[in-house]
């Protein structure tokens, strides 16, 4: 049976104590009963994780847990994955954060192309959005038992994020049409250290937008002959490229 896991922010660690907050408390307490005593790790969503035994669980009052072990980049794997998905529904983007963070995505971008049928204008309203996702990774992270919880920017278009472009990543999107290549093709020797990813919204890019993105650094990259939903694609393009490069072996 594994370690139970929690999170707790970095500023609930002091020395060699950790403290819960009222949520996790709750959840180690009352709903898996785990009493003190009991070894248990804790990862504070920077990418360090500690392992020790709770001191205090009476269920009335914080959790309390003396660590006497760290390690870094617990449950990451090697290479920095960015996944940059069109926006889309509240519920199929939740789902992208959720099974993206699951697969090993280091940092997501929500995408405002030309055919999302969603956009943010109101700086508020995006700010919302980005917590109630970063919610989403945080539970997520406990899930699959990583120790980084990925960054979630803005939402912003299209056009700023390949201003962005580092052209020493490989650099990937998604497409399904004319001009693309199978991704068997690429070539994996040189293992990378970062990888972009693209996806579209429901509809897809405009054949503009790909053309852009080739020129911007990207390979366009088909999936086959089955055009998948948005809240597929993601995650199935993050699976392709983390078992090319063994993270998933």
């Amino acid at each position: 049976m594994s370690v139970p896991l929690f999170y707790a922010a970095a500023g609930s660690i002091d020395g060699e104590f950790i403290t819960l907050d009222k949520s996790e408390s709750n959840h180690a307490a009352k709903v898996m009963r785990i009493k003190t005593g009991a070894p248990v790790i804790v990862v504070d969503g920077l990418g360090t994780a500690y392992r020790g035994e709770i001191i205090k669980c009476t269920g009335r009052s914080p959790v309390q847990i003396k660590y006497h072990s760290e390690v870094r980049n617990w449950g990451e794997p090697s290479v920095r994955l960015t996944l940059a998905a069109g926006l889309s529904s509240a519920d199929k983007f939740d789902s992208v954060i959720q099974k993206g963070t699951e697969l090993g995505v280091k940092r997501f971008v929500p995408l405002i192309t030309s055919k999302s049928k969603i956009t943010i204008d109101d700086p508020k309203r995006a700010h919302r959005k980005v917590l109630r996702l970063q919610k989403i990774a945080q539970a997520a992270i406990k899930q699959c038992r990583r120790s980084y919880c990925p960054e979630i920017s803005v939402p912003e278009t299209l056009t700023s994020f390949l201003g962005q472009t580092d052209r020493e990543s490989t650099n990937l999107i998604f497409h399904y049409g004319s001009n693309t290549c199978s991704f068997d093709n690429l070539n994996w020797e040189d293992k990378p250290k970062r990888v972009s990813i693209m996806i579209g919204p429901e509809s897809g890019f405009s054949r503009e937008e790909v053309d852009a993105a080739v020129s911007a650094g990207f390979q366009a990259i088909s999936m086959g002959d089955r055009v998948l939903r948005t809240e597929t694609a993601g995650p199935v393009a993050c699976a392709l490229v983390m078992n090319a490069l063994g993270e998933l072996r």
